[in-house]
């Protein structure tokens, strides 16, 4: 690769891919010669119209549609920034003065459809179990025949009929009946010599009726929208079973890598709220197809839907303007939980079903943490426990059995692999941990898949930083050691040195694979917000108590903080200084509360009941706040007396 084209950039998202522009070559060339696959079944000859992405910066340097892509694309797609990227190039007239511009100068959105990327999305996770008391439960009964002696309606017998079943509508009240499966009433209640199975929403209400007995397809289904990544799991709700799972990266990517530029773009974007919602929607729907299509089942047979996201998904999802949560005093529209009727915001499972929304706790910290509370218990732990949801927005809870106190911090997108020069989300071929030998600084790492090294993820790069601290490559306040930076190790840039991981004749790039002064301070500014958020949290429970609280055990949750090497997270100052026996990676947390709401209708009122106790905590507005995040952002922090059990710092250079 030319390295008079190394000032030229070119971000690709949402697998968070920097770059860099090498002469002559179309984005097609440039993906496929950096080993990310992209659909093509013309080879990349602009016929097939698969290789589409969406430029969204920097469209004035790129060339104009060709007459291919005027023959693919729709009139509309192209004056919505839509390009095929075999026929996308740089427009080489304008390479001059691009160099002179602030990198990245140009971003692209590649659509799910477009790649056949490989990605890691932690689906799993610690699941203490739950009694099984589904909100839908069907029932098979027989009902009389009509005669001319007593001539009585369809319903009022299928109503006498239900009534006998006691296990089913124990209080007795009379059931209600939708629209819609009223309509289907007399045709299926005779398809079947007047056997009929009924679904029952929240015990007496009919949503769906089926001719003969279809008990045994009772499906719910659980979603965690996050910011990066979706996930579904497909449950039968008569065993409580997961049948399928699937997920997919967020679509929304495209419009903004974290909350605070999606709120953006909805402000400036008379459509954007629109687009944004009938992203997430479509792609939702397409995991409810897959996970149908694995069960080998219909999507009619899902009767409800239970969703975790945080705040701003969880608005953006119910297509509600969520502007004023990014606002001082940053308020949602509504916190408390939903059930909202599925026909009503497209969702494609049964016509009379229901999506449960999981309550916001406050600002920036929703139903994600609800759910993170429930599945994790930590209301229910003797020692004072701090949950953190590692990923692009953070959660931090501080809690146990007699107190509990959450806030959100802005970790940013550095552990999803923005921001670092060869940073990359969790695939194949992502360096994902590595270990330094001090004595020649050669480096040993394993690559997730086993593939040649394309990048480094967020836990390498954790594992990256920590190992270069111990090899005293750096100092505590993140610089090089200038003692180490003639060595072959490292290699000089135009904007200063660069510490290789992996030389180039290794990796499937053919460029060397380093991590450069930037990357350090992208993870220090992520490291920190954890770090002083958290001190924050517990300086707010110990003035209110007047006590001194200390944090005895860690829950790591969390795509993020379940691959991390959680002794590495603790030694370059993310998490607090607790032996490693008492930090517990639990896995997907907020997606197993969804799974436990849907299973139990009775952890919806402990939900409730929770966030009337719960403190919150404005973390961003503390008073304290820049002194503790400018002193965590040494490594391990500033006062290195929080850090009792890592001596390793006395013989690490301070600057």
């Amino acid at each position: 690769m030319m390295s008079d084209n190394s000032r030229i950039i070119i971000d690709f998202e949402p697998i968070s891919r920097r770059l860099f522009y090498k002469k002559k070559e179309n984005f097609y060339q440039l993906l496929v010669n950096s080993s990310i696959r992209v659909r093509s079944q013309c080879g990349g000859f602009g016929t097939c119209g698969k290789c589409k992405l969406l430029v969204q910066q920097g469209l004035k340097y790129l060339n104009p549609p060709t007459d291919s892509e005027k023959k693919v694309l729709s009139e509309e797609e192209i004056t919505e920034n839509v390009r095929l990227a075999c026929q996308c190039s740089i427009d080489e007239d304008q390479i001059d003065h691009l160099k002179r511009l602030p990198q990245p100068q140009i971003r692209v959105f590649l659509p799910q459809e477009s790649l056949l990327e490989d990605f890691k999305i932690l689906t799993s996770g610690l699941n203490k179990g739950v009694n099984l008391n589904p909100n839908v439960k069907k029932v098979f009964i027989e009902v009389e025949r009509p005669n001319l002696k007593t001539i009585i309606p369809d319903f009022e017998r299928i109503v006498t009929a239900l009534s006998s079943t006691t296990k089913i509508n124990k209080d007795h009240i009379e059931p209600s009946i939708e629209f819609e499966s009223l309509k289907k009433i007399p045709l299926t209640l005779r398809a079947d010599n007047h056997h009929i199975t009924l679904t029952l929403y929240e015990e007496n209400k009919i949503i769906d009726c089926e001719a003969g007995n279809t008990v045994a397809n009772n499906y719910g289904i659980a979603f965690d929208i996050g910011t990066t990544t979706l996930v579904g799991y497909l449950i039968n709700l008569n065993d409580g079973k997961i049948y399928s799972t699937a997920s997919a990266l967020n679509p929304q990517t495209a419009y903004g890598e974290d909350v605070v530029s999606r709120i953006t773009y909805i402000k400036n974007n008379k459509e954007g709220l629109l687009k944004l919602n009938a992203s997430v929607i479509d792609a939702i729907n397409v995991i409810i197809d897959e996970v149908c299509a694995e069960a080998k089942i219909s999507p009619s047979q899902i009767y409800e839907a239970t969703f975790v996201g945080n705040s701003v998904m969880h608005h953006i999802f119910l297509n509600i303007d969520p502007t004023y949560i990014g606002l001082s005093p940053y308020v949602p529209a509504i916190k408390k939980d939903l059930n909202i009727r599925s026909k009503d915001i497209n969702l494609k499972i049964n016509r009379g079903g229901y999506a449960y929304m999981l309550p916001l706790i406050a600002g920036y910290v929703g139903a994600d943490t609800t759910g993170i509370i429930l599945s994790s218990e930590i209301n229910k732990e003797s020692e004072l426990t701090l949950a953190i949801d590692v990923g692009t927005n953070g959660e931090i809870i501080v809690g146990n059995k007699d107190i509990l106190a959450t806030g959100s911090c802005a970790a940013g997108s550095a552990l999803e692999g923005a921001h670092i020069k060869n940073g990359m989300r969790a695939a194949a071929g992502a360096i994902d941990s590595l270990k330094i030998d001090p004595a020649n600084l050669s480096v040993r790492y394993t690559t997730i898949n086993n593939k040649k090294p394309l990048g480094i993820c967020g836990s390498g790069i954790i594992d990256a930083v920590a190992e270069m601290l111990k090899s005293k490559i750096i100092t505590r306040s993140g610089g090089f050691n200038k003692n180490f930076i003639d060595h072959e190790s490292f290699t000089k840039k135009n904007k200063g040195v660069e510490f290789i991981l992996v030389k180039k004749e290794q990796t499937s790039i053919n460029r060397d694979i380093t991590i450069s002064q930037n990357d350090i301070r992208e993870l220090q500014m992520a490291k920190a917000a954890f770090y002083s958020g958290t001190r924050i949290i517990l300086n707010f429970l110990n003035k209110a108590d007047e006590v001194e609280l200390k944090i005895k055990q860690i829950f790591l949750a969390g795509a993020f903080g379940n691959y991390i090497n959680k002794s590495n997270a603790k030694f370059i100052g993310m998490i607090p200084d607790i032996s490693d026996e008492f930090i517990y990676q639990i896995g997907n947390a907020a997606g197993i509360g969804a799974q436990n709401c849907l299973l139990n209708v009775n952890l919806r009122d402990k939900a409730r009941k929770l966030i009337k106790n719960i403190k919150y905590v404005e973390i961003a507005v503390a008073q304290e706040f820049q002194t503790e995040y400018a002193k965590a952002m040494y490594f391990p922090h500033l006062n290195l007396e929080y850090f009792p059990s890592l001596t390793e710092y006395n013989d690490i250079l301070k600057r």
